[in-house]
């Protein structure tokens, strides 16, 4: 019996720390992309280096010119372990890299509106102990002859701070 009520106890604490995590989570994800979209409004690359985790997975960051398209290109072409090497090792970009060659050319200003004005969805989800808080922002409505698109952005909890770590399309 006293076993019993024990585990009911440790139950019901462990539920209700859950919930409260998930409650501070939820409260987080809105001010955490506010200040992200501040970072980027204001062009401010130094905060945003310091809000970013030290790669940042973007499979758009290897095609964003015509010269890296050029060179994708020839590795699909020509080198068998393309896949492997792009989504185990190129995908992911060093934070000073990506500042460097590609943060002006995705943040863009009219692209920084986009994300500030558009419908915005968060989504959080804990996997293997890793927390991360998802935000998704449709950049591109639907149309009759298109389904439209959405940027997605990642963020992971690193040493008690949530850090950029990811960008992605759907579709």
């Amino acid at each position: 019996m006293k076993l019993r009520l024990l585990l009911y106890t440790l139950l019901i604490v462990f539920c209700f720390s859950c919930k409260h995590e998930k409650k501070q989570v939820a409260e987080e994800l809105p001010s955490q992309w506010i200040t992200f979209l501040n970072h980027l409004e204001t062009n401010d690359k130094v905060a945003f280096k310091k809000a970013s985790g030290e790669t940042i997975y973007c499979y758009n960051c290897l095609e964003n010119t015509p010269a890296e398209m050029e060179k994708m290109n020839l590795m699909r072409d020509t080198d068998s372990l393309w896949y492997d090497k792009i989504y185990e090792n190129l995908v992911y970009i060093p934070i000073d890299s990506f500042i460097q060659n590609d943060y002006d050319v995705f943040f863009n200003p009219k692209f920084v509106q986009l994300l500030k004005e558009n419908e915005t969805l968060f989504r959080y989800n804990e996997e293997s102990g890793i927390k991360r808080l998802h935000i998704y922002v449709t950049t591109t409505p639907p149309t009759a002859f298109f389904e439209g698109g959405q940027h997605s952005f990642s963020f992971t909890k690193m040493n008690d701070e949530w850090k950029f770590t990811e960008t992605s399309t759907i579709p």
